[in-house]
């Protein structure tokens, strides 16, 4: 009797640790997506900054050598293209804010999308103030060995700032 009963006892502890462990590895994974998404997004800024800054060097480093991107105006620019752009100032970035983003993660990487104010420098002499373009973007980032690294930036032009998200 005192057998059945050990055995008893311990199937009991077995199920408590086996549940135990099962709601462990799930929060993990839920705090290992959250520092995901905080990672791209983070990833997602410093972009910005570095276009911002036009830091053809930074810049470099963060985009994947097919990097490819889609303009509002419908231009399409490969990396190279897209870093001469900036770093030459022929693409004059005085603005470049993302708010309500969003991050989406896939099976090695991640989509990042919200509003975005985008500010261009008025041509050199000029007296006016930086236009103010609105856009809804989307940039798509591949993790690899050697990081996360942007592969695809497509920005659709919106006539004015919508109102903020009600939440």
């Amino acid at each position: 009797m005192r057998t059945f009963k050990n055995r008893q006892i311990l199937a009991c502890l077995a199920v408590v640790t086996a549940a135990v462990l099962v709601i462990a590895v799930a929060a993990f994974q839920v705090f290992a997506q959250a520092a995901t998404q905080d990672e791209v997004l983070k990833m997602q800024k410093e972009f910005q900054a570095k276009c911002v800054a036009a830091d053809g060097a930074a810049l470099t480093a963060l985009m994947a050598d097919n990097a490819i991107f889609v303009h509002g105006n419908g231009v399409m620019q490969s990396k190279a293209e897209f870093i001469d752009a900036i770093t030459t100032g022929k693409l004059g970035v005085s603005q470049y804010d993302l708010s309500e983003p969003k991050v989406v993660l896939f099976d090695g990487g991640a989509i990042v999308t919200g509003l975005v104010d985008f500010g261009l420098k008025p041509p050199a002499g000029s007296a006016n103030p930086p236009r103010i373009l609105y856009f809804r973007g989307s940039a798509v980032w591949l993790h690899s060995a050697s990081g996360w690294h942007l592969i695809f930036d497509q920005d659709t032009t919106i006539a004015a700032r919508p109102a903020p998200a009600a939440h």
